[in-house]
């Protein structure tokens, strides 16, 4: 019976406490929530309308310090052009939109949140070429309120809109495809798998990110979706492209005549370079000590042939037995007569402390580079030896692509989301061909920041 007894005194007791933490607080208070809506900036909200699929959205505040809303409150707001000020945002026009309430928020008895539609101008917004982007702003500020206060830390919002076409987002894309000879003879052939996104750019066009089994800003196409749902597109051109630096981008063997046995000869391609090149022991170095007056190389092997137009060489000193090279040069694999012959015209072949000496040529193709040194008195001592450079086509389609033309009939079917594609590939300075038929099924989008699947 005394356990029974103690029981009920506990539940009495925690009951209590319970119901004295369910307690409102003694103040209530309204405040923009903390979303962004995929922006990185606090403050901002970022959202999203979709062509085809309504031009309205809501923003709203909400009220804290109540378990139940038990009455109607209401919030004032402005629209304030100076919360802009330092931002990369225009002040949308006026006449792009219209709100559901000029200046009021109402938060009603039974909910915690107050909203303000906003309808977008089917005409004046969606043909403005900027309104694709993060680029238009409403920016509103809370004023006043029937709750008790306005959070001094949440009580702005810069909303930003743009708008999207219903085939903008991620597409499943398969095909096949044959290259021809001039002649008509195939050269090979092939099948393609793989995910492709696209970005609108106005109100009947994206621009998607591939071509055949190919990707980046070299591939990237332009297409139009007609109001009969035929497709016509535009190759973009080719950007120039830009040398990395092979010797880590694409690690190659190495081999040396000589390093010494307390030295590291991985250390030339390992990335590390230390803030100064004289007696700075942060990473391994390689060194030839003892080569004094004697040549030395070391040698990159790569796994294909790259295009290369540059070597940097980051040298090491211990101002010891380890020093700059007095003399220098870079020599390349001739593929072509299987000789080993010097750089065309080399330019720079420095030995400045504390920076990479670059050392420039006309381009080759190669797929090995030799760095050759020397010192006159004592041996030489390397950091890093960059070789800068960009791959050449594997197979015939990887070449630089001058244009692509109609093949049969493309079309867009808006009951799947799918584009039905035949093209023909143009090569730069190539006499052969591909033939492609392919189809992007989509599958997927960001909006506001919130990834929406196919249903």
């Amino acid at each position: 019976m005394k356990k029974i007894f103690a029981i009920l005194i506990m539940t009495v007791i925690l009951t209590g406490c319970y119901e004295e933490f369910r307690n409102d607080y003694p103040y209530t208070t309204v405040a923009f929530s903390t979303a962004t809506g995929g922006l990185s900036t606090a403050g901002e909200l970022g959202r999203t309308v979709v062509k085809g699929e309504g031009l309205k959205l809501d923003i709203g505040v909400f009220i804290a310090g109540v378990l139940e809303n038990k009455e109607e409150r209401w919030v004032r707001f402005t629209i304030d052009p100076t919360l802009l000020a330092g931002t990369a945002y225009e002040l949308m026009p006026t006449d792009y939109y219209s709100l559901s309430n000029a200046n009021t928020m109402t938060i009603p008895s039974g909910d915690y949140i107050g909203r303000l539609t906003v309808t977008l101008d089917s005409v004046k917004f969606l043909n403005d070429p900027d309104a694709v982007n993060f680029h238009y702003a409403i920016p509103i500020r809370l004023t006043e309120t029937s709750a008790d206060s306005i959070n001094a830390d949440h009580n702005t919002k810069i909303l930003v809109i743009k708008f999207i076409t219903r085939s903008e987002g991620f597409f499943n894309h398969t095909g096949t495809y044959t290259t021809f000879e001039e002649g008509g003879a195939v050269m090979g052939s092939g099948s393609m798998t793989s995910v492709i996104s696209s970005q609108t750019i106005s109100l009947d066009s994206i621009t998607a990110n591939g071509i055949l089994h190919l990707y980046g800003a070299g591939y990237t196409m332009h297409y139009k979706i007609n109001s009969d749902n035929t497709v016509t597109w535009k190759k973009m051109p080719n950007p120039p492209p830009t040398p990395v630096n092979l010797a880590t981008e694409y690690p190659p063997t190495l081999t040396t005549d000589y390093v010494s046995g307390w030295e590291t000869l991985s250390a030339v391609n390992d990335g590390k370079v230390p803030a100064s090149s004289i007696n700075d022991y942060t990473y391994p170095k390689f060194g030839n000590w003892y080569s004094a007056n004697d040549w030395g190389w070391i040698r990159y092997t790569f796994a294909r042939p790259y295009r290369i137009r540059a070597s940097n060489v980051f040298w090491w000193s211990d101002e010891g037995g380890l020093l700059f090279p007095t003399d220098q040069y870079v020599m390349y694999h001739n593929m072509t007569t299987d000789t080993w012959e010097e750089v065309p015209n080399p330019v720079g072949y420095g030995a400045d402390p504390n920076k990479f000496n670059v050392t420039t040529f006309d381009e080759i193709t190669t797929d090995a580079v030799e760095l050759w040194f020397i010192n006159s008195s004592e041996s030489v001592g390397i950091s890093e030896w960059q070789v800068m450079g960009i791959g050449d086509p594997m197979t015939p389609e990887e070449r630089p692509i001058a244009n692509v033309l109609p093949n049969g009939a493309s079309t867009w079917d808006p009951a799947t989301s799918t584009l039905n594609l035949n093209y023909k590939v143009i090569y730069e300075e190539a006499t052969y061909y591909t033939t492609a038929s392919s189809k992007l099924v989509w599958r997927n989008r960001i909006r506001d920041g919130v990834n929406e699947w196919r249903r």
